[in-house]
């Protein structure tokens, strides 16, 4: 199985205006039951794709992610990202790590009729490093069985305002 850690990183520097990346994540059918990496690739370069993430963020300012699920792994599969109906707050992720929806919002968005679009907003809230552990998490809408992805982590840095960008 091909581990997030074993890949590139997505390492990115949010200057204090902010910024918007739209990713392209691929789930993978489950083998014997275990999770399984799901490639997260750049929208507008494919051949660019990431296992972790390192953000350096400037002090009040918001990463915006926007990640759209690709299906063509997952043949006749109707994925979804999963909506939480009580707290919509961390839409398509498990948080595996305290303090997640400090930092972390995430809604699902509907794309023709079904939840393949997540919206991800980070900041840094408490200007100290973070590292978080999550799962992405998709559902079947026809099935209701659940897709979750490997061991992706995201790391949370302040960066000093006075570093160049």
């Amino acid at each position: 199985m091909v581990n997030c850690a074993d890949l590139p990183v997505l390492d990115v520097k949010v200057p204090k205006e902010g910024l918007k990346l739209d990713l392209v994540l691929q789930p993978k059918e489950q083998e014997d039951g275990k999770p399984q990496y799901w490639p997260l690739f750049n929208a507008a370069n494919p051949e660019e794709h990431f296992g972790n993430m390192h953000f350096k963020i400037h002090k009040r300012a918001v990463l915006t992610l926007e990640v759209t699920l690709d299906l063509s792994q997952v043949p006749g599969r109707e994925l979804e990202f999963v909506r939480y109906r009580q707290n919509h707050k961390l839409d398509g992720l498990i948080a595996l790590s305290p303090d997640f929806r400090h930092q972390f919002r995430a809604r699902a968005k509907e794309v023709d009729g079904e939840f393949t679009k997540l919206i991800i907003k980070i900041r840094d809230r408490e200007d100290i490093p973070d590292n978080f552990s999550f799962l992405w998490m998709c559902v079947d809408a026809e099935t209701g069985a659940h897709f979750v992805s490997g061991d992706p982590e995201a790391q949370v840095d302040p960066f000093p305002v006075n570093e160049p960008l």
